[in-house]
């Protein structure tokens, strides 16, 4: 796992101790991630960088559009939205619109919920990370990824890596660390918690319960 020091956090962010401590008592960032760890200036705290940052980020962006306590909510992976029409799907930006006739043509649903819309936003965004522009192979990962079945958790990370001219995927918890081969050199993990948190503040309007 990746990990990111508070010290490197509060200036990479721009953010003060303060802020990062307060979020934490809103429950605006888990507790879990907020890793104590030994150091030679005694012991020091770390976080999953592919976690935290993108959660600032998103909560930074927000901060003036919604309470912390609405933000809380939203971003709260117990707080899930009502199942959504397979034609709602075109409206989010985020899921690769050349994908979406792949993901749907495999998954086959007449609604989604928000482990779906995250899962094929990660998959849009991890594609975007491994710079995929091949359609067909870019077909492939995204059949490959929704192929994953047995991890249907927003707590995951979803990973898709290259292996010589072949792309994988695989979903994992997010704290559950893995480690791949030296041989495999392009990868992309993407949090699917992440994801979702951005749908549901983003598209706010499609989750009436969010309302």
């Amino acid at each position: 796992m990746d990990l990111i020091s508070k010290k490197e956090l509060l200036q990479q962010t721009g953010i003060s101790y303060g802020q990062l401590y307060r979020w934490k008592r809103e429950k605006l960032i888990p507790e879990e991630w907020f890793i104590k760890q030994s150091s030679f200036t005694g012991q020091e705290t770390f976080f999953p960088r592919e976690l935290i940052l993108p959660r600032v980020l998103s909560i930074l962006e927000n901060k003036d559009k919604y309470s912390l306590t609405e933000l809380s909510r939203m971003l709260s992976p117990d707080t899930a939205p009502a199942l959504i029409d397979g034609k709602a799907l075109v409206q989010i930006e985020e899921i690769a619109q050349d994908l979406l006739p792949t993901i749907l043509y495999h998954v086959q649903k007449e609604s989604y919920d928000l482990f779906d819309l995250a899962l094929f936003t990660a998959i849009s965004r991890a594609a975007e990370q491994l710079a995929v522009t091949d359609s067909e192979q870019r077909r492939t990962l995204a059949e490959r990824a929704v192929s994953i079945t047995g991890l249907r958790q927003l707590e995951t990370v979803l990973t898709l890596f290259r292996a010589g001219d072949t792309y994988h995927a695989m979903l994992s918890r997010t704290d559950a660390p893995f480690a791949l081969d030296s041989t495999i050199t392009h990868i992309a993990p993407v949090s699917v918690s992440e994801c979702a948190a951005a749908i549901k503040m983003k598209y706010r309007g499609l989750f009436p319960t969010l309302e």
